[in-house]
Protein backbone atom coordinates (compact mmCIF):
# COMPACT_ATOMS: atom_id res chain seq x y z
CA UNK A 1 0.00 0.00 0.00
CA UNK A 2 1.43 2.95 -0.82
CA UNK A 3 1.36 5.87 1.57
CA UNK A 4 -0.01 9.51 1.11
CA UNK A 5 1.73 12.36 2.49
CA UNK A 6 -0.36 14.15 4.72
CA UNK A 7 -0.92 18.20 4.13
CA UNK A 8 -3.80 19.13 6.51
CA UNK A 9 -3.29 22.58 4.82
CA UNK A 10 -3.76 21.41 1.55
CA UNK A 11 -6.70 19.34 1.58
CA UNK A 12 -8.81 22.15 3.80
CA UNK A 13 -7.78 24.54 0.76
CA UNK A 14 -9.03 22.05 -1.41
CA UNK A 15 -12.04 21.30 0.65
CA UNK A 16 -12.45 25.30 0.46
CA UNK A 17 -12.32 25.73 -3.11
CA UNK A 18 -15.09 22.92 -3.88
CA UNK A 19 -17.59 24.88 -1.24
CA UNK A 20 -16.98 27.63 -2.91
CA UNK A 21 -18.01 26.48 -6.52
CA UNK A 22 -21.40 24.99 -4.72
CA UNK A 23 -22.07 28.26 -3.27
CA UNK A 24 -21.38 30.43 -6.57
CA UNK A 25 -23.65 28.22 -8.75
CA UNK A 26 -26.37 28.15 -6.21
CA UNK A 27 -26.41 32.20 -5.98
CA UNK A 28 -26.66 32.19 -9.83
CA UNK A 29 -29.89 30.96 -9.27
CA UNK A 30 -29.96 28.98 -12.49
CA UNK A 31 -28.25 31.15 -14.78
CA UNK A 32 -25.03 28.64 -16.48
CA UNK A 33 -21.42 28.72 -14.98
CA UNK A 34 -19.21 26.90 -17.36
CA UNK A 35 -16.74 24.94 -15.40
CA UNK A 36 -12.94 26.65 -15.78
CA UNK A 37 -10.81 25.30 -18.98
CA UNK A 38 -9.56 21.90 -18.23
CA UNK A 39 -6.19 22.74 -18.61
CA UNK A 40 -5.81 25.64 -16.83
CA UNK A 41 -3.11 25.74 -13.96
CA UNK A 42 -5.58 27.17 -11.62
CA UNK A 43 -8.66 29.25 -10.92
CA UNK A 44 -9.30 32.68 -9.61
CA UNK A 45 -12.19 33.03 -7.39
CA UNK A 46 -14.78 35.93 -8.71
CA UNK A 47 -17.63 37.14 -7.04
CA UNK A 48 -20.41 38.30 -9.56
CA UNK A 49 -23.61 40.24 -8.60
CA UNK A 50 -26.58 41.99 -10.72
CA UNK A 51 -27.34 45.78 -10.66
CA UNK A 52 -30.57 46.80 -12.74
CA UNK A 53 -28.34 47.70 -15.68
CA UNK A 54 -24.87 45.52 -15.51
CA UNK A 55 -23.47 42.57 -15.05
CA UNK A 56 -20.39 43.41 -12.16
CA UNK A 57 -17.60 40.45 -11.73
CA UNK A 58 -14.49 41.45 -9.14
CA UNK A 59 -12.11 38.77 -9.75
CA UNK A 60 -9.10 38.19 -7.51
CA UNK A 61 -5.83 38.39 -9.68
CA UNK A 62 -3.28 38.74 -7.13
CA UNK A 63 0.56 38.58 -8.87
CA UNK A 64 -1.26 38.59 -12.49
CA UNK A 65 -0.34 41.48 -14.91
CA UNK A 66 -3.16 43.81 -15.97
CA UNK A 67 -1.41 42.78 -19.61
CA UNK A 68 -1.84 38.85 -18.90
CA UNK A 69 -5.36 39.32 -18.66
CA UNK A 70 -7.77 38.79 -21.59
CA UNK A 71 -11.45 39.63 -21.65
CA UNK A 72 -13.79 39.13 -23.92
CA UNK A 73 -17.73 39.77 -23.72
CA UNK A 74 -20.31 38.09 -27.25
CA UNK A 75 -23.44 37.19 -26.72
CA UNK A 76 -24.40 36.35 -23.06
CA UNK A 77 -20.88 35.48 -21.63
CA UNK A 78 -17.98 37.26 -20.37
CA UNK A 79 -14.79 35.04 -20.76
CA UNK A 80 -11.37 35.97 -18.32
CA UNK A 81 -8.12 34.18 -19.62
CA UNK A 82 -4.60 35.17 -18.18
CA UNK A 83 -1.66 33.88 -16.87
CA UNK A 84 0.13 34.67 -13.41
CA UNK A 85 3.76 34.03 -13.81
CA UNK A 86 6.15 33.13 -11.00
CA UNK A 87 8.42 35.74 -9.45
CA UNK A 88 11.78 34.92 -10.89
CA UNK A 89 12.52 30.88 -11.40
CA UNK A 90 11.61 28.04 -9.97
CA UNK A 91 13.58 26.86 -6.84
CA UNK A 92 15.01 23.70 -7.23
CA UNK A 93 13.84 23.25 -3.74
CA UNK A 94 11.28 24.75 -1.44
CA UNK A 95 9.60 23.74 1.59
CA UNK A 96 6.70 24.70 0.46
CA UNK A 97 4.64 26.51 -2.74
CA UNK A 98 1.14 27.27 -2.11
CA UNK A 99 0.72 29.86 -4.56
CA UNK A 100 -0.29 28.45 -7.65
CA UNK A 101 1.05 30.17 -11.20
CA UNK A 102 0.47 29.35 -15.08
CA UNK A 103 -2.96 29.88 -16.85
CA UNK A 104 -6.32 30.42 -16.18
CA UNK A 105 -10.05 30.27 -17.71
CA UNK A 106 -13.15 31.36 -16.67
CA UNK A 107 -16.60 31.73 -18.46
CA UNK A 108 -19.66 33.30 -17.48
CA UNK A 109 -22.70 33.13 -18.72
CA UNK A 110 -25.89 35.61 -18.00
CA UNK A 111 -29.55 35.18 -18.94
CA UNK A 112 -29.63 37.82 -21.00
CA UNK A 113 -27.46 39.49 -23.79
CA UNK A 114 -24.74 42.04 -22.45
CA UNK A 115 -22.92 45.02 -24.54
CA UNK A 116 -19.81 44.73 -25.73
CA UNK A 117 -19.26 48.09 -26.60
CA UNK A 118 -20.64 49.18 -23.25
CA UNK A 119 -17.60 47.16 -20.44
CA UNK A 120 -14.99 49.07 -18.55
CA UNK A 121 -12.75 47.84 -16.46
CA UNK A 122 -10.86 48.34 -13.56
CA UNK A 123 -7.60 46.74 -11.94
CA UNK A 124 -6.40 47.78 -9.06
CA UNK A 125 -4.44 46.03 -5.87
CA UNK A 126 -4.99 42.16 -7.77
CA UNK A 127 -8.56 43.20 -7.99
CA UNK A 128 -10.08 43.24 -11.53
CA UNK A 129 -13.54 44.94 -11.14
CA UNK A 130 -15.72 44.60 -14.85
CA UNK A 131 -18.79 46.38 -15.16
CA UNK A 132 -20.87 44.45 -18.12
CA UNK A 133 -23.73 46.39 -19.33
CA UNK A 134 -26.74 44.75 -20.70
CA UNK A 135 -27.32 44.86 -23.95
CA UNK A 136 -30.11 47.28 -25.38
CA UNK A 137 -33.61 44.99 -25.50
CA UNK A 138 -36.45 45.95 -28.33
CA UNK A 139 -39.64 46.66 -26.55
CA UNK A 140 -38.26 46.95 -23.40
CA UNK A 141 -40.07 49.16 -20.85
CA UNK A 142 -37.53 51.81 -20.98
CA UNK A 143 -37.86 52.04 -25.25
CA UNK A 144 -42.09 52.39 -24.69
CA UNK A 145 -41.53 55.15 -22.85
CA UNK A 146 -39.62 57.40 -25.34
Amino acid sequence: MKRRDLDPLRDILSLQERMNRLFEESLLRGRELKPANAGAAWTPTVDVYETAEAFILLAELAGVNEDDVIVTVEGDEVRLRGERRLAGPRPESFERLERSSGTFARTFRFEQEVDPDRVTAEFTDGLLRLEVRKAHVPGSRREREE
